[in-house]
């Protein structure tokens, strides 16, 4: 029972709790983090889970996590409604284009940036988001890079309101329920914002990345501190065919089919080993 509970455990990521402390312990110190660590860590699944327990979702706030592909972000999405033992769609969700599944619990919103860039057009401030991550920002697609600019402007903006006093549905009420950002509070050019009656609160950002070199992100939003994640949790080899294979598709097959008969056999050998065993006397 205890083999198949630590398991069970590890199979959940687990193991990446050692960094938990840690990794909150900076993210209410830093405002923009950077996270660098390899793919397979497990910082998309668990660090959002991390910060659901942290405290970051009261009020109703919500946790937001974009991915650049769509399939990642359903196919995370529903990995981490399952670790949670929720339904997904409740406590986690996700959104992408033609498919979302939320609700007013939603606390955990994984998303394609895409989809992020068209919630700003509704809403400039994200104010329904306490922190948004960025994942896979290695990648620097067109989506990804607008939004990271788009996110640095939004959470000055954020900040000044704060520093202010002001809440941001009272702001520039003469704009008839639009507010006006101008260069003077730090953008680049004017953006319009529907009233939201929501009182503003400051937004964390969290670059993710799985490359080494996290100075361009770093440099970027003014010397924002870098978080490095030690590996993967289990050592990965690599393992070539001697001879170049016409298709790869029915190759891997064959692998696959071989690990199967592998682990068959163990199976069979421990079943063996433990009826010799138990009658041993």
């Amino acid at each position: 029972m205890f083999l198949l509970s630590y398991l069970s455990c590890v199979t959940a990521g687990i193991v990446f709790i050692v960094v938990e402390k840690r990794l909150i312990e900076e993210v209410h110190k830093n405002d923009i983090l950077i996270v660098v660590g390899e793919t397979g860590s497990g910082k998309t699944t668990q660090i959002p889970q991390f910060l659901f327990h942290a405290g970051f979702c009261h009020d109703g706030k919500v946790v937001g996590i974009t991915q650049p592909r769509r399939v990642a972000a359903i196919t995370v999405a529903k990995r981490v409604a399952e670790e949670c033992g929720c339904e997904l769609g409740q406590k986690v969700g996700y959104s992408v284009r033609f498919d979302d599944s939320t609700s007013n619990s939603t606390r955990i919103k994984y998303m394609t940036d895409g989809l992020l860039l068209r919630e700003a057009l509704l809403d400039p401030y994200l104010s329904k988001y306490s922190v948004i991550i960025v994942d896979e920002a290695h990648e620097r697609t067109v989506h990804t890079d607008v939004l990271m600019g788009l996110l640095k402007n939004v959470q000055l903006a954020r900040s000044n309101s704060i520093k202010d006093g002001r809440n941001l549905n009272n702001e520039n009420k003469n704009t008839n329920g639009f507010m006006l950002l101008d260069k003077d509070n730090g953008q680049n050019g004017s953006s319009l914002r529907k009233d939201h009656h929501k009182k503003s609160s400051p937004l964390k950002l969290i670059i993710m990345s799985a490359s080494l070199d996290a100075r361009t992100f770093s440099e970027y939003f003014g010397g924002a501190k870098a978080v490095h994640i030690q590996g993967r949790q289990f050592p990965v080899d690599v393992f070539y065919t001697r001879h170049p294979e016409t298709d790869y598709v029915d190759a891997a097959l064959i692998t696959i089919f071989q690990v199967i008969g592998l682990i068959s056999a163990c199976k069979n050998l421990i079943t063996w080993f433990n009826l010799f065993y138990c009658k041993t006397p």
